[in-house]
């Protein structure tokens, strides 16, 4: 491998020191030189998730193509695994390829780590991707955690032990207590939360014997040490022997681990108060992060009041029970056998149902909102994005719940545009299934479920299926008289007897929604009508018209705010600009297209515009350019991955064949190779023709050769926080944060985001 350092991507940032582990460190590392898949398997608790995280973040160097994390706890689905694998190595879920093949495909040159984190509610599915990805990968290495082995062809299994206590006969002397894993754990989340901590003489016996109570396991350590801000060591060991002769003698035989953390989740639910046990129930109804809204929406029930809860969530951070996340708008969140016990006490009470259903109701109210057009789509998609999970666990409750598809269906369809643009179209369109397979042939809601599946379907290439059910829908939307319904099968429909080879009603088709849309005022249901036919003549050739359809579209897109397809209207003017002939306009058109869609993070409105200033470039002879924004274009759409359609296809190959025949042959391959090197970040501006970057190792950049943007989130970093953390804080994705940290590293020469926060702390205030 090169000695440059490599970037871990991907990877959240803790907010506690790593403590011990250095023979497992080693261990770990050892294996990883050799085996291709090491597992890390133990009870939850035991640290399997920090030990994988610490070994990802000092292999990058090792890692040409980078160090990827693929969070898979709040995966239920195994049919959404791989796109979800592939979201995190920053690729997009548009298609209906990313069929463990097509992940091969796009990995099979690269050298990539890839830690999978919470493979063993899915180990069957995490286990056939895992072999195959590895026998068509050669670059490709992969830690998984699980609590138990995946059963993979060279897979080496490292069982994770309890940190190391000492014995019962061991000196307790501070200095040499010191040198045991649990007792520097214990020691330093003590002095955390109580200034001025330490372990000495006068505390040295009892806090061995916490830490052998605990059998070194580090969750229930930190539990324990996190109560010294009212007890001291000696009443933590008291409590926790008198307690543990209760409890330590249940739970499942041959897991003695098991039964000690549940021993200890119970001493630290009974410490705390009537309320406080109540909220800890209450937020485990929530998957992944939540915030305070959210908890006084969902929590703040019966005894407890919405103005306890804050006070109530404080208390269970001050607890460890509830770790916050985040900076600006504080977000909370639960490990997993802390939440699985939370919901073990719920169920005891028979509670969980209204929880769920009050649950279901505030992510369907944010989902509602609806703001995928406009200037709030950027909060928009990164609530969403910040919440995905808990939409995934309203979603499964809608599923599992009888009475509930109908109210799932409308928070599914709410969702179309975030899964369509956002990279999640398979989840969508599995979830749409299921719940028309569940819903009452008459509810309501069933017309906007099915043409909402059919575009999804469409969207991704799956034309023929696409087909069936907008024509189920446009049916039954007649049937029922629904204007509004039968607007959007109608213009859906259109575009797939358009993409099948039947223009003529295509067009017609889409003439029809246009009409039903005006009737009913629909706005957006309008742009989208007016775009469609644009673009119909725009592949006909027919530059008067098309030119007219899109300048209608981009003057109804701005009347009615609809920032993003104003952008679209705009790279079909550019399009039909150029095929009058005014190279001019197209470029000036094209540039303004592709800076309105780069605010969107609409990754295939960005390839279309790069394509076609590609095409502008080539129709204005400069060949270099044309090449190497042509081959940053195919680069985007195997990103995807997706081809254009068949008339966009052929002036991407015109463009293409008119740079090869202008240039020597080593220039068109230097300028191709060029392109299809650039990320999507570094080829909008190449394309907006913006001053380049300093290239990595050019020298160490000053305050004012980063953004303003990027001196923020490089500050972020510097705290420590995750790219999803930072893209919650700044209201961007978190494919832009990673864009945004890719840049920074390089215009500092640096390859870790610990050599961030350095440069960071280094800068004047």
């Amino acid at each position: 491998m090169d000695g440059a350092p490599r970037p871990a991507r991907g990877l959240r940032g803790e907010l506690t020191e790593f403590v011990g582990r250095r023979a497992e460190l080693a261990r770990v590392r050892d294996a990883l030189r050799g085996a291709r898949l090491v597992t890390l398997t133990g009870p939850g608790g035991i640290g399997k998730t920090r030990l994988a995280l610490q070994v990802a973040a000092g292999a990058g160097r090792a890692f040409r193509d980078g160090v990827w994390l693929a969070e898979l706890g709040g995966l239920r689905d195994p049919g959404l695994l791989v796109g979800e694998v592939a979201r995190s190595l920053g690729l997009s879920d548009r298609s209906a390829r990313w069929a463990v093949a097509s992940l091969a495909d796009h990995l099979q040159d690269r050298q990539v780590l890839l830690v999978m984190d919470g493979c063993e509610h899915l180990a069957d599915a995490c286990a056939v991707m895992a072999d195959a990805l590895l026998r068509g990968c050669p670059g490709l290495r992969i830690i998984a955690t699980s609590r138990h082995v995946l059963r993979v062809a060279g897979e080496v299994t490292i069982a994770v032990p309890p940190m190391t206590v000492p014995a019962i006969d061991d000196p307790n002397e501070p200095g040499g207590l010191l040198r045991y894993e649990a007792v520097r754990l214990f020691a330093e989340r003590g002095a955390a939360v109580l200034p001025g901590f330490a372990v000495d003489a006068s505390n040295a016996t009892a806090i061995a014997g916490v830490c052998r109570a605990l059998d070194g396991i580090p969750l229930a350590v930190e539990l324990a040490a996190v109560r010294l801000r009212s007890l001291s060591p000696e009443q933590i060991l008291a409590r926790l022997d008198s307690r543990f002769q209760l409890l330590s003698g249940g739970g499942p035989a041959g897991q003695p681990q098991h039964r000690t953390l549940q021993a200890a989740l119970e001493w630290s639910y009974e410490l705390l108060t009537d309320g406080e046990q109540a909220m800890w129930r209450r937020v485990s109804v929530f998957a992944g992060s939540f915030d305070l809204d959210a908890a006084e929406a969902v929590c703040a029930v019966g005894r407890v009041a919405a103005g306890q809860t804050a006070d109530l969530i404080d208390a269970l951070v001050a607890k460890s029970i509830l770790f916050r996340e985040g900076h600006g708008t504080a977000r909370y969140r639960l490990l997993d056998t802390i939440r699985d016990f939370g919901l073990t006490k719920l169920r005891g009470r028979g509670n969980e149902r209204p929880l769920r259903r009050r649950h279901l109701a505030w992510y369907a109210a944010l989902a509602a909102r609806q703001e995928a057009f406009g200037p709030g789509r950027a909060e928009w998609i990164a609530a969403l994005d910040a919440d995905h999970e808990n939409l995934r666990a309203a979603l499964r409750f809608c599923l599992t719940e009888p009475g509930e598809a109908a109210a799932g269906a409308e928070l599914a369809c709410d969702l179309w545009w975030y899964w369509l643009t956002h990279g999640h179209i398979t989840e969508g369109r599995r979830v749409l299934a299921a719940l028309l397979d569940q819903l009452d042939q008459a509810a309501a809601v069933r017309l906007q479920a099915l043409w909402v599946a059919g575009y999804l379907a469409q969207y991704q290439g799956d034309v023929p299926r696409a087909r069936e059910l907008l024509e189920a829908a446009l049916s039954a939307a007649r049937a029922a008289g629904d204007a509004r319904a039968e607007a959007y099968a109608s213009s859906f429909l259109g575009w797939d007897l358009y993409l099948l080879g039947d223009p003529g009603q295509g067009y017609a088709l889409a003439q029809t929604a246009l009409r039903l849309h005006q009737q009913s005022a629909d706005q957006i249901g309008v742009v989208l009508a007016l775009a469609q036919i644009g673009f119909i003549h725009m592949c006909t050739g027919e530059a008067p018209a098309a030119a007219q359809w899109w300048g209608e579209c981009a003057r109804a897109a701005e009347a009615s705010g609809n920032v993003w397809y104003h952008g679209y209207a705009q790279w079909g003017l550019a399009v039909t600009a150029l095929l009058r002939g005014d190279h001019d306009d197209a470029r000036r058109l094209g540039h303004a297209a592709l800076r309105a869609i780069r605010g969107m993070d609409d990754a295939m409105g960005a390839v279309l515009c790069l394509d076609a200033l590609a095409w502008v470039a080539a129709a204005r002879r400069e060949a270099v350019r044309a090449a190497t924004l042509a081959a940053a274009a195919e680069a985007a759409w195997a990103a995807i991955p997706a081809t254009p359609p068949a008339p966009l296809r052929a002036r991407h190959d015109a463009a293409l064949e008119a740079a090869r025949a202008a240039l020597p042959g080593a220039e068109y391959r230097a300028a191709f190779a060029r392109g299809s090197a650039m990320g999507q970040d570094e080829a909008i501006a190449f394309a907006l023709e913006e001053a380049a970057r300093p290239r990595p190792g050019a020298g160490p950049a000053g305050p004012g050769q980063l953004t303003r943007r990027e001196r923020d989130v490089a500050a972020l970093v510097a705290r420590g926080q995750s790219n999803s953390q930072i893209a919650a804080s700044l209201v961007i994705s978190v494919r832009t944060v990673e864009t945004h940290v890719q840049h920074i590293m390089d215009k500092l020469g640096c390859g870790t985001r610990a050599q961030i926060a350095a440069w960071s702390a280094a800068q004047p205030r």
